[in-house]
């Protein structure tokens, strides 16, 4: 009796969010908020996200997805219409942009990958106190119609070390403000502060007025990917560009922000995908608390870090014709193992190719695009 009770949820009294029974529950958003009492004490119930049901304690399988407490994790459909969905091509392109930014010609890079994108300016700044600098590009496509803005990722010594230091403090709730109440890693603030609030937003506005019905595509590898969502949710959120213009496509981003930044750039960002090469150790920190766990709260559970969805993830080396997930899960939940996503090497070899050598050979073509 006590196990169908566990599974099912008998016996649940009156009050908001608590039910009679778990599986009475069709849908993710409400059962993920139900609750119900068994002999006095409170226990969530579960969606099972791969049979599309709802239950008590035991009602999903050991491994599979399931979503509770936080109508958030919900799936949520991935955009299939043309101009709107996630391909390839899209990212091989949009990656050529985002190396650019770390060549010392990117005039030559930019016409070398992608010839029908002009170079417009680079900008350098000091992004903390170590010195450690931070790199941004603008660039337009009349072909495209599109104005680009891309970052660098982080330098691999120091600048990697004090950005791991800032994403531990955010994992006990230590998060800068930014935009429409959310909270991002203090030295992604900083460095965004100095470089794109100071230095590349005058330059933006300049080409907006000159170019007005352009798409703004914003990218970035790694610490540029941070960087990259945060210019998207500020550009959106100050109606600085339709929403509807803006274009997000990063590649071995880290979890930028809080609970309220990954919902923030849901609803403000259609067009937003997180490309993630197998197992990329940087895709994986901050760390996150797991919000089906017994001894978290609602209230913890909003100062963690998140990733905003939609995660693109190659679980091969990334090669022309390789195949790809994209997933519709908040924080990449039951989409990939995060558990082993240790791995440096998948940090630096996107699509099949070393960053280095990709810049040695000028940025050919032939070597990324299909």
């Amino acid at each position: 009796m006590i196990f169908y009770l566990l599974c099912f949820g008998l016996f649940g009294l009156a009050s908001t969010g608590n039910v009679a029974l778990c599986k009475s529950l069709t849908d993710c958003a409400s059962c993920s908020e139900g609750y119900i009492h068994v002999f006095g004490f409170k226990e969530n119930c579960r969606w099972c996200v791969e049979s599309q049901s709802c239950g008590g304690p035991l009602a999903c399988p050991l491994g599979k997805p399931v979503v509770q407490r936080e109508p958030f994790r919900c799936p949520v459909k991935i955009p299939s219409a043309k101009g709107k969905r996630y391909t390839d091509r899209l990212g091989r392109s949009l990656y050529a942009v985002a190396l650019s930014v770390k060549d010392r010609n990117a005039t030559e890079c930019l016409e070398n990958a992608r010839p029908d994108i002009r170079h417009i300016k680079t900008y350098e700044t000091d992004c903390d106190q170590s010195h450690n600098v931070c790199t941004g590009l603008m660039a337009v496509s009349e072909e495209a119609k599109a104005i680009y803005v891309a970052y660098k990722g982080h330098s691999l010594d120091k600048q990697l070390f004090t950005e791991f230091v800032h994403s531990l403090a955010a994992q006990l709730g230590a998060w800068e403000k930014f935009d429409n109440g959310t909270g991002v890693i203090t030295y992604f603030h900083t460095a965004w502060t100095k470089l794109f609030h100071e230095e590349m937003k005058p330059d933006l506005l300049k080409l907006k007025k000159k170019f007005p019905n352009y798409r703004v595509w914003i990218t970035g590898h790694s610490l540029g990917g941070s960087l990259a969502s945060m210019t998207a949710l500020h550009l959106a959120v100050n109606k600085i560009f339709d929403p509807s213009k803006v274009r997000l496509v990063t590649f071995g981003e880290p979890r930028t922000g809080n609970v309220a930044f990954a919902k923030a750039l849901e609803n403000h960002i259609d067009f937003r995908y997180r490309v993630v090469k197998r197992n990329d150790f940087v895709t994986n920190i901050p760390n996150t608390l797991d919000p089906n766990g017994m001894m978290i709260t609602n209230a913890v559970f909003d100062r963690q870090p998140l990733f905003y969805r939609f995660l693109v993830h190659y679980d091969n080396n990334m090669d022309k014709g390789d195949s790809y997930k994209v997933c519709e899960m908040s924080d990449d939940h039951g989409c990939r193992n995060l558990a082993v996503a240790a791995d440096f090497n998948d940090h630096v070899s996107y699509f099949g190719i070393k960053q280095d050598e990709f810049l040695e050979k000028r940025c050919a073509k032939a070597a990324l695009l299909i």
